[in-house]
């Protein structure tokens, strides 16, 4: 964009993304998992228990998956924990989602002021791309919206 402060922009904006990032990890589904599920695979669980690797958080892609195995005890088993570590591919996809997205803001932004000519693939590439990653992140969530 070759405006002189493009380049403390960028680092604000992937400050501001990681922050939202972290953030996101507030957004759990399902919500409400206190025990394991013992019930067979097919099975529907009781109220207050999951399965493993079921409780997810993050957004748009979750990127703290519950995982029995390794650190966790057995009493936080189908719950997400702070010994469920994130993973760091989604983690730095969702950090990209929210850097694009605030890229985009700020240029439209530029465009609105003046500042900066309009250009249809600067507008499109990042759209498409935010698109993808929402859909690829409704894919992970969908079995655990209405829980």
């Amino acid at each position: 964009m070759g405006q002189p402060n493009s380049k403390l922009a960028t680092v604000l904006i992937i400050l501001l993304a990681t922050c939202l990032t972290l953030l996101s990890q507030n957004f759990v589904r399902p919500a409400h998992c206190q025990t394991l599920c013992g019930e067979p695979e097919g099975a529907a669980c009781p109220a207050g228990a999951c399965r493993a690797f079921e409780q997810r958080a993050g957004l748009p892609l979750p990127f703290r998956v519950d995982d029995p195995g390794g650190g966790s005890p057995t009493s936080g088993w189908g719950i997400l924990g702070p010994e469920d570590l994130p993973n760091p591919l989604f983690f730095l996809v969702d950090v990209g989602f929210y850097s694009l997205l605030l890229w985009l803001i700020r240029y439209l932004v530029l465009v609105n002021q003046g500042k900066t000519p309009v250009e249809l693939l600067a507008i499109v590439l990042p759209s498409v791309l935010e698109l993808a990653i929402l859909i690829a992140g409704f894919v992970l969530y969908q079995p655990f919206l209405s829980r």
